[in-house]
């Protein structure tokens, strides 16, 4: 059975810190939904309420931490989470097994990404799928058109969050200079957010990148407040270069 669905952040506080947080075995920031930062799930459930949100995509669920999390946050919303290793999908499609609103996969994620890109209306997109040496993150932006899409480990330029990097090359704004006529702006999760809760997530946080397909999905991100607006760095060269 689904938990009933909450409208306001009373269903981030209900669920978030009573998910159990079985990705502690591995991950460095001990696990739980979105890394165990609330504000993350605040701004998230804002997303969804503005943007009315009608399908959720997950890739790289790992042991699916935040695949519960939003599977009983959101029981009225289907839920589409995904991991290219079959003995992670298959621990986080037990843990998902008693809500039929979710579907959990073991898959290439832009693979799921392309469906899900053709299934729904308004989506919103939780991309983690990058660990070790597989970074399918281009083929995940390159293969959506519409929706509300959310980097994890992403480069925000502030000390105290982390971001990933591959070959040299940082999960951060320079991944999108190449989207820049589809995506000439992005946004950042605000250090400076303030949250209705407390973030006990005490080891260092991860940032997050949010880009938007579409004006209602702009506007979602344009009026939320935890959320900062950035201009794509290949906008910055041009208006530099006076063209």
């Amino acid at each position: 059975m689904t938990a009933p669905t909450k409208s306001g952040h009373d269903r981030v506080y209900d669920n978030f810190y009573r998910v159990e947080r079985a990705g502690a075995v591995r991950l460095r920031d001990g696990g739980g939904p979105f890394g165990f930062d609330i504000s993350k799930a605040v701004m998230v459930d804002d997303l969804i309420s503005a943007y009315r949100c009608d399908g959720l995509v997950e890739t790289g669920s790992f042991l699916g931490d935040t695949s519960v999390y939003l599977a009983r946050t959101y029981g009225d919303i289907p839920l589409w989470t995904c991991d290219i290793d079959p003995v992670f999908s298959q621990v986080a499609g037990h843990r998902l097994s008693s809500y039929p609103h979710a579907r959990c996969e073991a898959t290439d994620s832009p693979t799921l990404v392309e469906e899900a890109n053709a299934r729904f209306t308004r989506p919103l997109y939780y991309l983690d799928a990058h660990w070790e040496q597989e970074w399918p993150l281009s083929r995940e932006l390159a293969a959506i058109t519409h929706g509300i899409v959310i980097i994890d480990d992403f480069d925000i330029g502030h000390h105290r969050f982390s971001f990933d990097t591959y070959q040299g090359r940082a999960c951060g704004p320079e991944m999108l200079r190449p989207l820049v006529d589809t995506l000439p702006v992005y946004y950042t999760l605000s250090p400076e957010a303030a949250t209705p809760f407390p973030v006990l997530q005490v080891g260092r946080r991860s940032g997050i990148g949010v880009v938007a397909y579409g004006p209602d999905a702009t506007r979602a991100c344009d009026t939320n407040t935890h959320l900062v607006r950035h201009v794509n760095p290949a906008v910055r060269e041009t208006e530099g270069a006076g063209l």
